[in-house]
């Protein structure tokens, strides 16, 4: 397989990076994620789904040392979307999660859903 020809193409990278994180967020999600935290991420993703061009959104919420229990607020943010494909949605959904979470832009990261 040449992995160089797979690593050069950005946007299928950025998919799999997509895909993993979500994998892993479903693996780890089902041990001790408290029912507030999958509260939030859906309102939250409720509410990005209703950006003009959004389609469909995920949000995954990260915490500081993993336990939302001690910590309380979360210091990044994953969201997928089925319109984060167009640079202006982008930027809206990123503009939207750190104005609901106070986020720096650099903990928020938004990938378009694949199909």
């Amino acid at each position: 397989m040449n992995w160089k020809r797979w690593l050069s193409n950005r946007s299928l990278l950025w998919a799999m990076v997509a895909m993993a994180a979500l994998l892993a967020l479903l693996f780890l999600g089902g041990e001790g994620a408290s029912t507030a935290e999958s509260r939030d991420e859906k309102r939250i993703a409720e509410v990005l789904g209703s950006i003009a061009g959004a389609g469909r959104v995920e949000v995954a919420l990260f915490y500081a040392g993993g336990d939302s229990k001690t910590v309380g607020m979360p210091t990044g943010a994953l969201v997928v979307a089925q319109g984060a494909d167009d640079l202006a949605v982008r930027l809206e959904l990123i503009r939207a999660v750190r104005t609901l979470l106070g986020l720096p832009e650099a903990a928020v990261d938004v990938f378009a859903m694949g199909e």
